[in-house]
């Protein structure tokens, strides 16, 4: 009935957009699946009847939303539907391209929770859709404020962490953002996110060697605070590369080189 309504009416509903997305969104983890697939069949129309530049004001209400319903790592009945996730696509991708910082912020934090909730097969198809976007603003990353860095990146590590195989194609490009974002002298924050996600991304990397060497270049030709980052990193990612076999002889070498400078500079500093 609801999706006749968005389909037959003309009238001006947009006062009830918010309060339809928190109503249809928490349905989808209802158990019964008359209820979660109506409840998904009614939001996909009503989305597809919202002009495309009227979408930015619900990516914050649904994210929101989306937050509230399941819990991460329990995957909820309406998105793992074929198609599940399709509905909120446009939304979430408005609010990351074309939003303010705070729909950005939320669009990226979205994507996190989607990945954490819904099963490996019905996220899949997105996994495009979304990676690229959130590489593209993240690489533009110096307008932004520390949230919607930390928000990126943080989504990044969710699919990541759950669905590697998938994001296997954005690799390069991964290491290049993460690299980058642990020289972001605007936050500690985004500085310990990329650091952490970096360490992620090296699980999944048969060959870290170069990184450590990078890593290493980078924390010896920074500042403290930036440097002190850089050896986060790098610990992340020798730990990281134990899954592998280790890192090579040589580049352990350089490692404890670089732990006995920091040692004997801070012995003169005292």
């Amino acid at each position: 009935m609801f999706s006749m309504f968005c389909e037959e009416s003309e009238l001006d509903s947009s006062l009830y957009r918010v309060d339809w997305v928190r109503q249809l969104i928490s349905l989808f983890d209802d158990s019964q699946v008359l209820v979660h697939t109506n409840a998904w069949q009614a939001f996909d129309t009503f989305v597809k009847f919202i002009p495309k530049d009227e979408l930015e004001p619900l990516v914050v209400p649904l994210r929101r939303t989306i937050e509230r319903t399941g819990s991460p790592g329990q995957t909820v009945p309406g998105f793992d539907l074929p198609k599940g996730v399709a509905p909120t696509v446009s939304i979430i991708i408005a609010g990351l391209t074309t939003g303010s910082n705070e729909q950005r912020e939320n669009a990226a934090y979205a994507i996190g929770d989607l990945v954490d909730r819904t099963e490996e097969s019905a996220i899949k198809p997105f996994v495009v859709p979304f990676t690229g976007p959130l590489i593209r603003v993240a690489t533009q990353a110096t307008t932004y404020p520390p949230g919607v860095k930390t928000a990126i990146l943080s989504a990044l590590a969710s699919m990541l962490e759950r669905i590697p195989n998938h994001v296997k194609p954005f690799f390069p490009q991964l290491q290049r953002t993460f690299v980058k974002s642990i020289s972001d002298p605007s936050s500690i924050i985004v500085r310990s996110r990329a650091a952490g996600a970096l360490g992620i991304l090296m699980r999944s990397q048969p060959r870290v060697d170069p990184v450590v060497t990078e890593l290493i270049g980078s924390a010896r030709g920074s500042e403290e605070e930036i440097a002190a980052s850089f050896v986060l990193a790098l610990s992340y990612v020798v730990r990281s590369a134990t899954a592998h076999g280790g890192i090579g002889d040589k580049v352990r070498e350089i490692c404890v080189e670089l732990v006995h400078e920091a040692f004997r500079e801070s012995h003169v500093g005292n």
